[in-house]
């Protein structure tokens, strides 16, 4: 039995919440064992850029709570592009579709229907723009 859109969305943030929490707590672990072992010389620069991906990794953690509790947000407008690549060089083909400013993901079985300077309505959460569903509206 399948999911409703909203539930499988939710879910898919949940996931994408624990990762980037693991990453952070990863991070900070890092941090922590730098500033503790005594940083001098080139340390510091490793405590910088670690620090600095910390800082990305809390805010992208930020987002995903705010999203946690969050009511749906909606979009709507003309595809002006549409691309996919892969996000880990080789691994991970994601699907992605530019509405107005605004970059969407979407899921592969969305992005075969969608072409660009299509007039669609997008649902999705407000800050991590985790898409719900997409589809042709008429305008």
């Amino acid at each position: 039995m399948d999911q409703d859109p909203e539930s499988a969305a939710r879910a898919s943030l949940r996931r994408s919440l624990a990762f980037y929490l693991a990453l952070l707590l990863t991070d900070a672990l890092v941090v922590y064992y730098i500033a503790a072992s005594g940083t001098t010389g080139g340390a510091y620069v490793t405590l910088s850029v670690v620090g600095l991906v910390g800082l990305l990794l809390a805010y992208q953690v930020l987002l995903h709570v705010r999203d946690l509790g969050a009511p749906l947000a909606e979009a709507e407008g003309v595809i002006l592009r549409k691309w996919s690549r892969a996000d880990l060089v080789i691994a991970m083909q994601s699907y992605y579709i530019t509405v107005g400013r605004t970059v969407y993901r979407v899921k592969p079985e969305d992005y075969i229907y969608l072409n660009e300077q299509m007039y669609v309505k997008i649902v999705h959460f407000p800050n991590t723009l985790t898409v719900v569903t997409v589809h042709e509206a008429p305008g």
